[in-house]
């Protein structure tokens, strides 16, 4: 089951940056990347879905995740945000599979610290942002003195996008150094427009 899946790569990750014992060999230095900053974070408010990750893996092809995932930015006070993502099945509308709150700290414009679910701190850089059509986040960790990629993702405004949006976002995507030839990607499409978060 690839949610299953997707839930267990992200715990490894975050497990491997905030100094659990496994190792991920596959995890490449964060990327250098300057920070999107034409766009303060209160322009980014509201609700948000994940269309694409990109993760790190020289072993996986393309899949298409079979939940969906889907979430609210909130500003908390002048220095932070909340995040708060909620995992469904589609077959089961009535509740959350999962929800995930994560406070975020505003370190600069286009640069966030968010603290992790399993403790430790991820930092998170956009990269590009139109508030009312999408925001693409490098999401990188700290394992001793290393700066380490975790994932990429790109979150829009409409739940799923279609093949020419996939391509357009695909194409910032290249711009800022992503291979496709390396990379594991999940994309989501066939979600719900979901009302309420």
């Amino acid at each position: 089951m690839v949610s299953a899946k997707l839930i267990v790569l992200l715990t490894i990750e975050i497990a491997a940056i905030t100094g659990a014992p496994y190792v991920e060999p596959e995890m490449s230095p964060c990327p250098k990347i300057a920070p999107f900053t034409k766009f303060s974070a209160d322009r980014l408010l509201g609700k948000w879905y994940l269309a694409i990750m990109i993760m790190e893996s020289y072993t996986e092809e393309f899949v298409e995740d079979n939940v969906c995932i889907h979430g609210e930015l909130l500003r908390y006070n002048n220095t932070m945000l909340k995040q708060i993502w909620n995992v469904d099945n589609p077959m089961f509308a009535e509740e959350h599979s999962a929800i995930v709150e994560l406070p975020t700290i505003i370190v600069e414009e286009g640069v966030w610290t968010i603290e992790s679910p399993l403790g430790g701190e991820i930092n998170a850089t956009i990269i590009s942002a139109e508030p009312d059509d999408h925001m693409i986040l490098v999401f990188c960790g700290v394992k001793g003195i290393d700066k380490l990629h975790m994932w990429t993702v790109v979150v829009t405004r409409k739940s799923g996008i279609l093949a020419p949006e996939t391509l357009r976002l695909s194409a910032i995507l290249v711009k800022h150094g992503y291979d496709p030839k390396t990379s594991r990607i999940i994309s989501w499409r066939d979600c719900p427009d979901y009302k309420t978060i």
